[in-house]
């Protein structure tokens, strides 16, 4: 009978899918289009900021616009319990909502770093991957080094 088959294809579907029913991904699905397209529409400091933490270039791996609760981060090291968030001119206007964004992700465990995009020049992102690298090698306090928020 039809229910019998739909249940044997969901089992396999289980399977396949490493244990993901399909309720799961049809509740998920909307946030994993918008995490591809906000991965497919990065900024260029982003983009560039993306080039050089990608593949352990800092010692942990990194995951871009990564979901946590509502919002998408920017950047996730989930080893570390790091977000790194890249702030445009869009930012300075908004800065309400950052804060009470970066509330959410810091109540879900995350410390939450900062970085305005005019930091990003060609000088400005070597200081900041050095500072990044000895924060996450040393396991230092990030922010010493970076803002959470904005004032």
């Amino acid at each position: 009978d039809l229910v019998s088959i739909f249940l044997v294809m969901h089992i396999m579907l289980m399977k396949i899918l490493g244990g993901v029913t399909i309720s799961r991904m049809i509740k998920h699905f909307p946030r994993t289009v918008r995490a591809r397209q906000l991965r497919r529409d990065m900024s260029d400091s982003e983009r560039r900021f993306w080039y050089r933490i990608n593949n352990n270039q800092l010692g942990v791996k990194f995951r871009r616009q990564y979901p946590i609760g509502p919002y998408f981060a920017d950047f996730v090291c989930i080893e570390k319990r790091l977000v790194i968030e890249l702030d445009g001119n869009q930012h300075a206007t908004d800065i309400e909502y950052d804060n009470k964004r970066t509330d959410f992700i810091e109540s879900q465990g995350y410390a939450v770093i900062r970085i305005a995009n005019s930091h990003l020049t060609r000088n400005g992102i070597e200081e900041v991957i050095k500072t990044l690298r000895l924060c996450i090698a040393e396991d230092l306090d990030y922010k010493k080094f970076f803002v959470s928020k904005w004032a």
